[in-house]
């Protein structure tokens, strides 16, 4: 793919179309059966050095640690630098481990490729590179859904990291050698997630997805035969999910479906808060969910109604907080026609209504924009439990407060992370913010990987 320079000399529209116009190549020569085993054919990354940051590129080679083969390094200078020492940190960061700690979890870790790759195969269009690693553009560009603002549900800021929110990676941007090419491809890809938001009419399910009708998971289901069944049991895996929505495996849904899935994930399976069979047609269950640090989920806010299918009988209210949201609620100031102008904490910005046949559950999405972060005194009594997807607990700082008050106030409190090992960093180091608030936290931590295509829970 592309280097780091390229890539910032690059506008949005010749990097989405490049992108679009190589996954396209890719699936149409794997419907022939041949893919030619050419660079134009890998979609592999750049592999960069963990300590120095440096591109790997010959005449350098990758150098790998033979015991766990986690760690990338262009020479054994580094490797050694980082046994004895951690990498560099920004100030005021928690002291990362050094390899020789790390060592044996990323062993540990590594072992279970075989599972994660398994699960991602099992997906038509999950392929896995030469590096085993797995391109999430690539697979939209297959589908003609890889782009910015425009692009429905798919709609994303794109470039090296799509992120409004750039935390401590901010400063530590300024000491890369990449970090001035970074930064000048962050201001060419600039997008405002939930932008169509702004506008007076949500998007129909046809005009949101983009796809194909036999691909699309409707909401507002063209005939009773795309409509799912009652959901009288928690799904437990992809297989089952595909299942239940009557489509193929084909169907590149999941690739977006993951967040709102994750956070039934949570809800039902990690904290236990709620689940199909918890209400009835005679005794509905109220709800109430704060998804924290939203970002990219503005984009396809009405996909999180799928928690409506899921879960029959309930009454749910999601109020979703994050700097993204607070963008989104400025930038409708300047349009007071808009769905997000509109909107309050009494006002939702989307409600949807289940069928009868599959619970008429009801579920209203409220936006946030009083500040970027979550605070107790945002809603007038507690959530029944608070949701983060990616959330990178040590990469940002505006955790710690919440991590201290849901503590405090005992609110069921559950995010996933983008690895194991940050999980488990996560949960190693929450003493210390605990500590600082006067407490030990409970959170529960679940792995959200391979670009959200498969989740598991940590003890």
């Amino acid at each position: 793919m592309d280097s780091l320079s390229s890539l910032a000399s690059l506008t949005p529209e010749q990097f989405f179309g490049g992108v679009t116009k190589a996954g396209k190549a890719l699936a149409a020569a794997e419907k022939k059966g041949n893919v030619p085993k050419t660079k134009n054919f890998d979609f592999s990354v750049q592999e960069t050095c963990c300590v120095c940051q440096k591109n790997i590129t010959p005449p350098l080679k990758v150098l790998r640690c033979s015991a766990c083969r986690a760690p990338i390094y262009c020479g054994r200078e580094c490797a050694t630098k980082h046994w004895k020492y951690p990498p560099p940190q920004p100030p005021g960061s928690i002291p990362g481990p050094t390899h020789k700690e790390l060592c044996p979890a990323n062993k540990r870790h590594m072992e279970r490729r075989e599972y994660y790759d398994g699960v991602l195969k099992s997906f038509p269009w999950g392929r896995l590179e030469s590096d085993a690693t797995f391109s999430f553009d690539i697979a939209r560009g297959r589908f003609g859904v890889f782009g910015g603002t425009g692009t429905g549900y798919w709609s994303h800021r794109g470039g090296p990291i799509p992120h409004s929110n750039r935390g401590v990676l901010e400063s530590m941007l300024a000491s890369s050698p990449y970090g001035a090419t970074i930064m000048k491809a962050f201001a060419a890809f600039d997008h405002t997630d939930g932008a169509d938001l702004l506008g007076a009419r949500h998007l129909t399910d046809v005009q949101g997805w983009k796809l194909e009708p036999a691909f699309i998971p409707y909401l507002n289901f063209p005939s009773t035969d795309k409509r799912p069944a009652l959901v009288t049991s928690a799904l437990n895996s992809w297989d089952e999910w595909y299942q239940w929505r009557k489509l193929s495996k084909e169907s590149p849904a999941a690739l977006l479906m993951s967040f709102p899935m994750t956070v039934y994930r949570l809800l039902v399976h990690c904290l236990e808060v709620t689940g199909p069979t918890q209400a009835s047609s005679d005794k509905r269950r109220a709800l109430s969910v704060h998804l924290l640090g939203a970002e990219v989920e503005l984009n396809y806010l009405p996909l999180f109604a799928e928690l409506a299918l899921l879960l029959p009988y309930h009454d749910i209210q999601l109020i979703v907080f994050g700097s993204g949201a607070e963008t989104l609620v400025k930038a409708a100031k300047k349009k007071p026609s808009s769905l997000v102008a509109k909107s309050s904490l009494t006002t939702p910005v989307y409600e949807y209504t289940a069928p009868k046949e599959c619970g008429a559950s009801k579920i209203a999405i409220h936006i946030y924009g009083d500040s970027p972060s979550w605070s107790p005194s945002a809603t007038t009594r507690p959530p029944d439990a608070l949701v983060a997807c990616n959330a990178g607990i040590f990469s940002y700082r505006e955790w710690e407060p919440v991590v201290q008050e849901a503590h405090r106030r005992d609110i069921p409190f559950a995010v996933t992370e983008y690895a194991e090992q940050s999980a488990e960093h996560t949960s190693n180091n929450l003493g210390m913010l605990a500590a600082r608030g006067g407490g030990r936290p409970r959170l529960t931590l679940c792995l959200h990987k391979l670009n959200c295509i498969a989740e598991i829970e940590l003890p």
